[in-house]
C-alpha cells in the first residue's frame, strides 16, 4: 500500500530556496542516510523537508537551539516507546543515520546539542485523511475514537518513573492553557473593530467559563490536533479509518479535553456542517476515554477559544485576504461556533454522551387560587379527533381548538412535548414539538412565584430567574419592577383580561437563565431541549405533558398525504389513497351510516345497486358485472372468460382499467373511451382502497346458459362506499381539478426529462404514469424518494417507477414530488441541459387504450 502523499503549497515551498547555512537536503539525506528521492521544502525556520522515496514519506528537520534539541530527544524516546509498547497507534519512526544515531550533527556525527543538528523520521503507512466535507458521521466518529486512543496510549507511555517530568517539559503553542495571552497578543495588533471585537467577546466569554474548572481538568501528554493533515489512515468498505499520526511536534503537555477541542475546531473550520457536526467525534471520544463532568462542561468553551485564537492569528498574519484559505477556514469555524448558544451546545454534548439528567427541585403552585383538576387538555396531535377535513392547515387552528375545549369550564390548556399536526411537514426536522403550553384561565386569577428569584424582565414575557429554574410568562399583568427579588409564593401578578372573561397564559420553564427556549423544536432536537427545559407540570401541580409517541407508523391520511404519529407528512403516490384520496368526508359518512344499519354482510341489494351504477358509464353492450372481487382475481377471471367464451382468444380485447379508470387518466371515466375499438371485457379497480369492489364487466350476449358465476364478495359497507365514490365523481369541478393536476404533473415531468437524461421516458396518462429511468436502479430511486417524503410502489422493473395518484392531487404536491425526483437523479452539469438529446422531444400522447391480447 502506498504511503501518505503530502502536498506543499507554492507559497510554502519558498521557490526551493534555502539558507546557505544549511546543507542541501537531497545531498544530506543521500550522504548520511543512504536515501534518494523527491524533496519538497517547507517554508519554515529552521528548515524542514518532505522526502519521498519508494513508497515511504519521511520528514527531515534541521535545528540549532538547545531547547529544540532536548525536545527532539524526548520526542524520539516517546515515539520509540509508543511504537514498541502499544502497537495500535501508528507513530512516526525516527530513522538512524548510517553512524547509528537518530539525532546527528550536520557532519553526520552524534549530535550533542551544542551545534546544528538534524533528524529524519518516516511517517506511518497510510493515506492522508480525506477532506472533512467528504466524511460521514461514522468516519468523523472514528477520528474521535482515534484521538481518545492516542491520548490513552500517550499517558500509558509517559506516566512511568522519570518520564512524567520530561513530558511536562513538552510545551507547544497550541496549548489551550495559554490561549488567553495568545489572543490578547493578536488583538493588540488588530485595529479593525469589526474583526477584533467579536473575537474579544467570544474569548472572554469562553475563558470565564473555563477558569473555574481549570483545576478539575486532567493534565497529561496529549496530541493537540489529532485530525486533518496530522493523520494517516486506511480506506475501507465503511469509509476511511485513521491509523496513525505524523506530527510529533504537536505532542505536549495539556488538558486531556484539549485534544478533543482541537478535533472539534477543525471539524468546524473545514467541514460542511454546523456546530452540531462535532457531536459524532465527541460521542466516540467519550465512549473510548470517558470525560468527567468538568471536562464536558469545559469542552465547548475550549472549542470556542480555539477557533477564536486561530482566527485572530490568521487575521493578523494575512496580508491578502483573498489569497489565504486558512483565513477563510478560520472565519468559517468562528462563525459556526458563534451561531450557537453555549448553553444549547453544552446540552447537546451531554445528550450525545448520554450524561444523566440533573435532579430537579420541587416548586410551589404558579396558580394557587385555582382548582386545576377541572382543566381540560386539548389534543393537537396527529391522532386528534378534533382535526377533520384538513382544518389543521388553518394557521389559527390550535388557538381555535383551545378556546373550544375551554368554553365550558373556562380552563383549558395545550400539552407540553406534543408533536403538533398543525406544524408538521415533510421535513423530518420540522419544528413541531411544543416546548411550552398555552393555558386559558379566568381573568384576574393570581399568579405566584413558584420559586425564589429575580424579576429580569417585565416588557414582553415576564421572566423570573431563580437558582434552579427560569420562568417565562406571557399574559400576566404585574406592577413589579425589573430587578425585584421574590421569595417562593410571592405574588407575581394576575392573569390579564377584563373581569369575568377568560384570559390566557403562555408558560415556558427553563433550567438555565442563559438559554431562552424556543416555543417549538424538532423531534430530533427534543432530547437536547429536555436537558434545557422543564415541563410546566412542575409549577401547575397537574400533568400537562403529552403522552409519548408510540411507534412510527402512519396514523392519518388526507387527500394525497399520509401523516405519521410525529406529524411528518408523506405524499402517497402508490395508489393506496384510492380515487378520492384519504380522509374524504363522503366516504366516512357513507361507511358510518351503513354500519348503523347493516355492516359486513355480503350479497345484499347494495351489491346490485353498485353494479347498476357502475354500468351507467359503460358502452351499451357491456351490460353485465360478472364479479366483484379483488383486483388480482378480477384479472384472472377475465383471462378465463376470454379462453372459455370466445372462439379466438388472441383477438379478445381486455381493457385493464384498474389504475387508469374512474377518471384517473385525466380526460375520461375510462381510458378505452378514446380508442377506436371497444373492449370485449373491462376490468375496473376498486374505487375504495382495500375493498373487494374490482369488477369484471362483459356483454350478457356472450354468456352461455348455466355459466357458474363467482359468489358475492363485496360487503354492504364496501358497496355503500363505492356508490358514494361514483356519486362524487359526478362533480365536474373535481374532475376539472384532477385534469389540471394531471396536465401540470406531465408538464413538470417533461421539463425534468428535457433537463436530465436520467429520466428518459414518461408513459401512461393523467395521474397513472410510469417513469422510465436510465442508468439508475428503480428500487434505489424509490428508497431515495421515500427519504424525501414521497411514497411510490415497490418497482416491478429495474428501470421504471410507477406513479398512481388520487384525483385530489394538489399543485403543491406535484411540485414537491418533481423536486424530490430531481434530487434523486444525477446532477446535470451547467449547460448540459441545453444540449440537444438524441431522442426526439416527447409529445404528450392521448390516453392509451389499456388492453392486452391474451395468447391463451
Amino acid at each position: 500500500m502506498a504511503d501518505a502523499e503530502y502536498e506543499t503549497s507554492p507559497e510554502a515551498m519558498n521557490d526551493g530556496e534555502q539558507s546557505a547555512y544549511w546543507p542541501e537536503a537531497d545531498e544530506f539525506v543521500a550522504e548520511h542516510y543512504g536515501l534518494a528521492g523527491e524533496v519538497l521544502p517547507v517554508d519554515i525556520d529552521p528548515p524542514r523537508f518532505f522526502i519521498r522515496y519508494e513508497e515511504v514519506t519521511c520528514r527531515l528537520d534541521f535545528g540549532e537551539e538547545q531547547q529544540l534539541f532536548e525536545r527532539f530527544k524526548i520526542e524520539h524516546e516517546l515515539l520509540h516507546r509508543l511504537r514498541g509498547e502499544t502497537g495500535r497507534i501508528g507513530a512516526p519512526e525516527p530513522l538512524a543515520a548510517q553512524q547509528g544515531a537518530d539525532l546527528i550533527s550536520l557532519d553526520g556525527s552524534l549530535a550533542e546539542g551544542d551545534q546544528a543538528f538534524a533528524r529524519l523520521f518516516a511517517f506511518p503507512p497510510g493515506e492522508p485523511m480525506p477532506d472533512l466535507a467528504e466524511l460521514s458521521d461514522l468516519e468523523i466518529g472514528r477520528i474521535g475514537t482515534f484521538a481518545a486512543q492516542l491520548s490513552r496510549d500517550l499517558v500509558a507511555i509517559s506516566d512511568v518513573e522519570g518520564h512524567a517530568t520530561q513530558t511536562s517539559q513538552l510545551i507547544v503553542d497550541q496549548d489551550l492553557r495559554q490561549v488567553g495571552p495568545q489572543v490578547v497578543h493578536c488583538l493588540r495588533n488588530l485595529t479593525e473593530p469589526l474583526v477584533r471585537d467579536p473575537i474579544a467577546r467570544a474569548t472572554v466569554t469562553a475563558l470565564r467559563q473555563i477558569q473555574p474548572l481549570g483545576e478539575q481538568l486532567r493534565v497529561q501528554l496529549i496530541h493537540h490536533r489529532p485530525i486533518g493533515d496530522n493523520l494517516v489512515g486506511l480506506p475501507g468498505e465503511a469509509g476511511w479509518v485513521p491509523t496513525g499520526f505524523t506530527s510529533p511536534e504537536l505532542l505536549g503537555s495539556g488538558w486531556v479535553v484539549a485534544s478533543l477541542a482541537g478535533v472539534c475546531a477543525e471539524i468546524l473550520q473545514r467541514g460542511t456542517g454546523g456546530a452540531l457536526s462535532v457531536l459524532p467525534a465527541i460521542k466516540a471520544f467519550h465512549a473510548e476515554l470517558p470525560l468527567t463532568e468538568a471536562e464536558l462542561t469545559a469542552l465547548w468553551p475550549l472549542v470556542v477559544a480555539t477557533v477564536a485564537r486561530e482566527r485572530a492569528q490568521h487575521e493578523l498574519a494575512s496580508k491578502d485576504v483573498s489569497a489565504s484559505p486558512k483565513l477563510q477556514e478560520s472565519r468559517t469555524g468562528f462563525e459556526k461556533a458563534a451561531d450557537v448558544e453555549p448553553g444549547v451546545m453544552h446540552a447537546a454534548i451531554l445528550q450525545a454522551v448520554e450524561w444523566p439528567l440533573p435532579e430537579t427541585a420541587e416548586f410551589l403552585p404558579l396558580l394557587p387560587e385555582l382548582v386545576l383538576q377541572d382543566l381540560r387538555l386539548v389534543d393537537l396531535s396527529a391522532t386528534s379527533p378534533l382535526f377533520v377535513d384538513g382544518n389543521w392547515n388553518d394557521p389559527e387552528i390550535d388557538w381555535r381548538l383551545l378556546a373550544r375545549i375551554a368554553w365550558e369550564t373556562k380552563m383549558g390548556a395545550t400539552r407540553f412535548g406534543e408533536y403538533r399536526l398543525s406544524r408538521g411537514s415533510a421535513d423530518a426536522d420540522a419544528r413541531n414539538v411544543a416546548l411550552h403550553i398555552d393555558i386559558c384561565l379566568p381573568a384576574g386569577a393570581t399568579v405566584a412565584a413558584p420559586f425564589g428569584g429575580t424579576v429580569k424582565q417585565t416588557s414582553g414575557p415576564l421572566i423570573l430567574s431563580g437558582k434552579d429554574a427560569t420562568l417565562y410568562l406571557e399574559g400576566v399583568e404585574t406592577v413589579l419592577a425589573e430587578g425585584t427579588m421574590l421569595f417562593a409564593g410571592d405574588r407575581l401578578g394576575s392573569v390579564g383580561g377584563p373581569e369575568g372573561s377568560v384570559g390566557g397564559l403562555r408558560i415556558r420553564l427553563a433550567r438555565s437563565p442563559d438559554v431562552d427556549p424556543p416555543l417549538f423544536c424538532s423531534g430530533n432536537e427534543l432530547g437536547l431541549w429536555k436537558r434545557l427545559v422543564l415541563s410546566p407540570s412542575m409549577v401547575l401541580g397537574l400533568n400537562v405533558d403529552a403522552p409519548d409517541v408510540a411507534g412510527e407508523g402512519y396514523v392519518r391520511g388526507w387527500n394525497e398525504y399520509l401523516f405519521d404519529s410525529f406529524g411528518h407528512r408523506r405524499i402517497d403516490l402508490t395508489g393506496s389513497a384510492g380515487i378520492l384520496g384519504y380522509g374524504h368526508g363522503v366516504l366516512a359518512e357513507a361507511a358510518y351510516r351503513q354500519w348503523l344499519t347493516l355492516g359486513g354482510t355480503v350479497g345484499t341489494s347494495l351489491e346490485a345497486e353498485y353494479q347498476a351504477a357502475l354500468l351507467q358509464d359503460m358502452p351499451g353492450h357491456l351490460d353485465t358485472v360478472l364479479a366483484l372481487t379483488d383486483e388480482t382475481q378480477a384479472m384472472e377471471i377475465a383471462r378465463q372468460l376470454a379462453d372459455k367464451l370466445f372462439d379466438d382468444p388472441d383477438a379478445v380485447l381486455i381493457a385493464d382499467e384498474r389504475q387508469s379508470g374512474f377518471w384517473r387518466n385525466g380526460k375520461n371515466a375510462w381510458s378505452f373511451q378514446t380508442a377506436e375499438q371497444t373492449p370485449d371485457i373491462v376490468i375496473t379497480g376498486s374505487p375504495v382502497p382495500q375493498e373487494r369492489l374490482a369488477a369484471v364487466i362483459i356483454s350478457r350476449s356472450v354468456l352461455p346458459d348455466g355459466l357458474e358465476l363467482p359468489q358475492p364478495d363485496a360487503t354492504a359497507v364496501a358497496c355503500r362506499m363505492g356508490l358514494a365514490v361514483l356519486d362524487a365523481l359526478d362533480d365536474a369541478a373535481l374532475r376539472r381539478e384532477a385534469s389540471n393536476a394531471a396536465d401540470l404533473l406531465w408538464t413538470r415531468l417533461e421539463e425534468l426529462s428535457n433537463r436530465n437524461p436520467a429520466l428518459i421516458g414518461i408513459e401512461g396518462s393523467g395521474l397513472d404514469l410510469r417513469l422510465k429511468l436510465s442508468g439508475l436502479d428503480a428500487t434505489e430511486v424509490a428508497n431515495l424518494l421515500q427519504g424525501l417524503g414521497v411514497l411510490v410502489s415497490p418497482p416491478t422493473a429495474s428501470d421504471a417507477i410507477s406513479v398512481v395518484a388520487p384525483l385530489t392531487l394538489s399543485e403543491g404536491a406535484v411540485a414537491e414530488f418533481v423536486e424530490a425526483l430531481a434530487a434523486c437523479l444525477p446532477a446535470v452539469e451547467s449547460g448540459q441541459d441545453e444540449q440537444a438529446r438524441d431522442l426526439e422531444p416527447q409529445d404528450k400522447p392521448d390516453p392509451q387504450f389499456e388492453s392486452e391480447r391474451e395468447r391463451m
